[in-house]
């Protein structure tokens, strides 16, 4: 078993790539998701903010927030066994993570 790190620090660790899979500490056996979305970050690029929760964000002039700092970023996981194959979670910061690969996942 590996550390339990945040979904953030896990995209960083994965060259700044979407698609890798994370099972959580709350989830029975056996049960995995593929990491498809993390809000306000590009596939590819590195995240902002700073580490391990690159949050500080505030919202835009304009917004009805405006200043207020924004929460943590949605993660979308997409997995079968998901209710409508997806869930959407705030709760990519946390440390109850962990990274899994495909061959583990079996």
């Amino acid at each position: 078993m590996s550390e339990r790190i945040n979904i953030y620090q896990m995209y960083v660790k994965n060259n700044c790539k979407l698609g890798f899979y994370v099972r959580s500490e709350n989830w029975r056996p056996g049960r995995f998701a593929r990491v498809v979305e993390i809000q306000r970050v590009e596939d590819g690029k590195m995240i902002e903010g700073e580490p391990p929760l690159f949050g500080g964000f505030r919202y835009p002039e304009g917004h009805s927030k405006e200043g207020i700092i924004m929460g943590p970023r949605l993660v979308t996981l997409e997995a079968d066994w998901l209710d409508g194959g997806s869930r959407v979670t705030d709760g990519g910061g946390k440390f109850s993570w962990e990274q899994v690969y495909p061959d583990e996942t079996k």
